[in-house]
């Protein structure tokens, strides 16, 4: 689009030079294999999107969607049920964002494959 037209009147549009004031990571496929991404980033964007498992520092359990992390190590989680004690019902707590310092541990919950319910 070139022109813009005003009440009857053709008004030249000036191209606009695209800044990229920040960059974002996404689990896109065309970024995937970005040179530029260190192996701990690739390894972050693999886990966009996946199931986290994150025990935190009062040893309670929380799991979620796997949103985004900062420089500090925080991790934003999304659906997200906490865990007070195993095999109790979960709250569901929705977004949270964890403090990267009270982070335990962290792995992707995966299910297990002989008790999935889908027939192969």
């Amino acid at each position: 689009m070139t022109n813009l037209s005003i009440s009857g009147q053709q008004v030249p549009l000036a191209p606009q030079p695209i800044a990229e004031p920040f960059r974002i990571t996404t689990n896109a496929p065309h970024q995937m294999n970005d040179a530029s991404l260190t192996p701990g980033r690739k390894k972050l964007q693999k886990w966009l999107g996946r199931v986290l498992r994150i025990v935190i520092t009062d040893g309670r359990v929380l799991v979620g969607f796997f949103n985004c992390t900062d420089r500090d190590a925080n991790i934003v989680l999304s659906m997200c049920a906490e865990y007070l004690v195993e095999g109790q019902e979960p709250r569901l707590l929705g977004n949270v964002m964890v403090p990267g310092k009270h982070i335990v541990s962290l792995s992707i919950d995966e299910p297990d494959p002989q008790s999935s319910l889908l027939v192969q």
